[in-house]
Formats: C-alpha cells, sequence, structure tokens
C-alpha cells in the first residue's frame, strides 16, 4: 500500500525541486489556468509510480480550487500589480507562500488512495482536462521531467 507524504515532506519535495521547475510550472500556470501545486503533486506520484484516474485528478483540481481562488490567485495578483513598495511586496509573497502550503495540505487531504501501477501520465491527463490539444504542451511536459532527472 502507497503512502502519501506528510505536508512537511511534500512542501520539501516542492522546495527541493520548484526551482528547476519554476520556468514551465509557471508555463503552465499563465496559459492554461493549471494548479501549480497539483502538477507537483502529480511529478511526485510519477515519481512513486502511482496511479490516479481521470477522475480522481479531476477531484483533486476541484478540491483545490476554492482555495486558490479565494486566497492564492488574489494575493498573487495584487504581489504582481504592486511596484516599488519592496516591504509590501515581500509580505505578499510570505502570504502567497502561507496560501501555497494551505493548497497542498487541500491536495493531499483530498487525495485518493495512490495504487502502484505501470508508469501512467498523471501531467497529461491533468492537461488534457484544462486544454484537449495536450500535443502543444508535449515540450513543456518533457521539460518538467527533465527537470526533476538533472
Amino acid at each position: 500500500m502507497a503512502k502519501l507524504p506528510t505536508a512537511g515532506q511534500f512542501w520539501q519535495f516542492c522546495l527541493q525541486y520548484y526551482p528547476g521547475l519554476q520556468q514551465p510550472l509557471l508555463k503552465l500556470q499563465d496559459e492554461l489556468g493549471a494548479n501549480v501545486n497539483l502538477l507537483l503533486l502529480l511529478l511526485y506520484a510519477e515519481q512513486q509510480r502511482w496511479h490516479w484516474s481521470a477522475t480522481e485528478i479531476t477531484l483533486l483540481h476541484q478540491a483545490v480550487q476554492p482555495v486558490n481562488q479565494q486566497y492564492t490567485l488574489p494575493i498573487r495578483q495584487l504581489r504582481r500589480q504592486l511596484s516599488g513598495q519592496p516591504t509590501i511586496k515581500a509580505a505578499l509573497l510570505q502570504a502567497e507562500l502561507a496560501a501555497e502550503k494551505l493548497e497542498q495540505q487541500t491536495l493531499l487531504a483530498a487525495c485518493p488512495e495512490p495504487a502502484h501501477q505501470p508508469a501512467t501520465d498523471l501531467l497529461a491527463c491533468y492537461l488534457q482536462q484544462l486544454a484537449p490539444q495536450t500535443e502543444r504542451w508535449q515540450q513543456t511536459l518533457f521539460d518538467l521531467r527533465q527537470s526533476l532527472i538533472d
């Protein structure tokens, strides 16, 4: 039986890999509306050789959306719009990180029991739900996976 990471373990995974994954993750976030924390969770799951169905991935996306819409997005938009005011911008960044942690906790609480199966393309499954023309994003998916290897 597969064991989900704790919130702290998942946060550490994200801190370790996000710097190398930042560009393709933000591209998917900004252009498709993908949730970066869900993308990171799916990358983690793929590394563990876990399988979730398309329905389960949809449920994860739906679970994190209220937190994202209510907290993370408004804080991010305000931080991005702010020019000058480095002290306020730094405080908003800390608030955004706290909202990101809340998103991760929400995702982990909503996670279905993972099943071990041969490699499953969880990322492509998620992107297919957001934008049917997944072929357009194949290079971005490749870049994400390469960054994990590097």
